[in-house]
This record gives C-alpha cells, structure tokens and sequence, in this order.
C-alpha cells in the first residue's frame, strides 16, 4: 500500500490546526491564524482557544520538517522566543517526533504534535489536557533505518559505552565492544542524533548513561535477545547456584535478582536468571528438570557463544560468574512482576556508586 506524501509545512500548520480544534471541548471557541508569508519573526500558526467562562489560551506553533532528540533545546529556545510570555502555551510540531524526542519535549515543559497524530497540548489557565498517539515509526523515511539499538552489533557498542567511562576513538570502541566498523559508525551516529554521544575532533563521549541504558532495554529487551526455559531445581535455588560456582565448559553469567543482590538487595529472589551458551548442555550437566508451572531457575540462550551479555562478568560473593551491572538492571527493567521496580532500585544504586561498576 503506497505512503502518502509527506505534506508541506504549511499543510503540516493545518493539519495540526484541526488535530487540535476536533479535540476541543465542542462549548469552547476555537481560532487559528497562519503565517502565509513564513515570516520567520512569526509563529507559523496561532491557535486561540476560548473557554465558557470567557479565559483564554493562546497557542504558538513552530513547524519544523524534522526535529532530533539533539535539536530540542535549540527548538526549545525558537520557540520560547516565539511565545514572548509564561501566559502563551508554546507548541513544537514536526513531519514525525520520535519517542526519545516527544519525552525530551515533555520533560522541557512543551506542548507538541506531529503529522501521523502524536498530540500533547497542556495549559493551567484555563486548564486543558489533550494528547492523542499517532506512530512510532517514520512513515516518510526513505532509504537505511535512521538507526537502532537492536540487535548483537549495536547491544555490543551500547554495553561498551555503559561499562566504561572513557572518552572513545572508533577503532579503540570497535577493539573493545567486538562490533563490525560498519556497525560502530551507525550506532554512533545514531546515538548522536539521540544526544546521547558527544563529539569532540576525533573522539566520542557518552552523554547520559541512564538514558541510554534505559533506551536501550527498551528498543532490545532481553527477551528478544535469547532464548529462554524453565526449569526446577528441587533442592533449590542456593543449591543450585553452588553448582554453578563451580564452574562450567561453556560460558555463564547469571542476571536478574540474584545477580543484582550483589549490589543492591531489593527484596529476596525466588529464581534464578542464568544466560548460558547451550540450554541443553546447561540443563544436562546441572541436572535440572524441566517446569514451566513453578520453576525456580530459567536458562537464557543468547544463540551466539561469546555474546555481549557474558562479557565483563564480575564473581559474585558466592563465586559464581554474574553479568554486569548495565546488563542485570537492562533485563530487570523488562522482567515480569516486581522485576522492574528491582532494576529501578539497581539503577538508584549505580547513580550513587558509578566509579564501582564503570571501569575506567
């Protein structure tokens, strides 16, 4: 089925016009005014919005094609600028807002919309909340993908840049993560336009690691990234851990609870988490039964022997290998239950604590 063509940005000022008036109470008065010279002192469309009891909104609205999570803060300011005062509501509309983009606009308190229906609009006087979903996806990017944390390539750069708090050369962030150059140039160009590397001549340097970590856990979580089953250790957990401190002819490390009691205990782990090369050779040497009704441990497979997720393990205090601390509080925050309350409760850890998990 063929895509529309992307509209106009003055088609995009009206389109916008009409997301915003359908969604208006139907006792509140609605006018827009457009800026059909593109004067560029002038916000390209000016909504006023009347409600019953005669208090007005005055919406100002800045259309740019696209925006990138790295142009926030200067769209931020045209803008502001645009608005002249706290009483108007400033409004940042574009062909398509990405999800990292939409939530750096709402962190810096703006209203915005875009063309496949992404809607947010918020005043306190007179108060007015709208907000709609549109897409999640570019339906006018043409050519290669604008870029992605999926993947092994991409997850190798990522827990690079999270386990090491250095300044990068390419070829150094391709010697230590093991990705492809190909891949390494993507990802970081990606991860510019996310504003989450800097660049400075010939080096790169990551920005936030929290945002990345969190960005990354949700465009890749762990349950894509292997597979997985259930097993019963009927003389239980600790028991079987012991075994695993033994060590194994294959690779281990150990991830979710268990792994991040290591560093911050939330409440006590019922099973236990394990990324092995092989479930079946994991499940024959520690004999373990299969349960998918009540299991107590849960073999992950990655596919791939030396996978990202077995690199830069640590020894936990029982001895057994545990995944690093970027890679446990990634997968807690896509486990089930209180999973992801526990890789909350990690991640506050890792803030007060960086110089003990990110090598330098």
């Amino acid at each position: 089925m063929p895509v529309e063509s992307a509209p106009t940005e003055g088609e995009l000022a009206r389109r916008v016009a009409v997301m915003v008036r359908d969604r208006v109470p139907a006792t509140w008065k609605v006018k827009e005014s457009f800026n059909g010279t593109r004067d560029k002192g002038r916000p390209d469309l000016e909504i006023s919005i009347q409600a019953p009891d005669g208090q007005r909104i005055r919406l100002v609205v800045k259309v740019k094609r696209t925006v990138e999570r790295r142009d926030v803060g200067a769209v931020a300011r045209q803008v502001r600028a645009l608005a002249g005062s706290a009483e108007t509501v400033p409004v940042v509309a574009a062909l398509y807002l990405a999800p990292s983009v939409r939530d750096a606009l709402t962190e810096d308190g703006l209203s915005y919309a875009d063309a496949t229906g992404n809607l947010r609009i918020f005043a306190d006087a007179p108060a007015l909340f709208i907000a709609d979903r549109g897409q999640n996806r570019d339906p006018w990017r043409q050519g290669r993908p604008r870029g992605t944390l999926k993947g092994e390539p991409a997850a190798r750069v990522a827990r690079a840049l999270l386990d090491f708090d250095r300044s990068w050369r390419v070829r150094e962030l391709i010697a230590t993560s093991g990705a492809s150059n190909g891949a390494t140039y993507r990802v970081l160009e990606y991860l510019q336009r996310e504003d989450l590397v800097s660049k400075n001549e010939d080096r790169y340097v990551l920005t936030d690691w929290e945002r990345l970590l969190r960005q990354w856990s949700s465009e890749a979580p762990f349950t894509s990234a292997a597979h997985s089953a259930s097993f019963i250790e009927p003389r239980g957990v600790g028991y079987f851990l012991n075994k695993v401190a033994k060590g194994a002819p294959f690779p281990v490390a150990v991830t979710g609870s268990f792994a991040a009691s290591e560093w911050a205990t939330y409440a006590p782990a019922k099973a236990a988490y394990v990324y092995v090369s092989s479930i079946e050779d994991a499940a024959e040497r520690w004999g373990l039964r299969p349960n998918d009704v009540a299991p107590n441990v849960v073999l992950l497979e990655p596919g791939i022997v030396d996978a990202f997720q077995f690199v830069n393990t640590v020894p936990s205090r029982d001895g057994y290998p545990v995944a690093a601390p970027a890679q446990v509080a990634a997968d807690l925050l896509n486990g089930p239950g209180r999973e992801p309350a526990e890789g909350e409760y990690l991640i506050a850890w890792m803030k007060d604590n960086e110089r003990k998990w990110r090598r330098a």
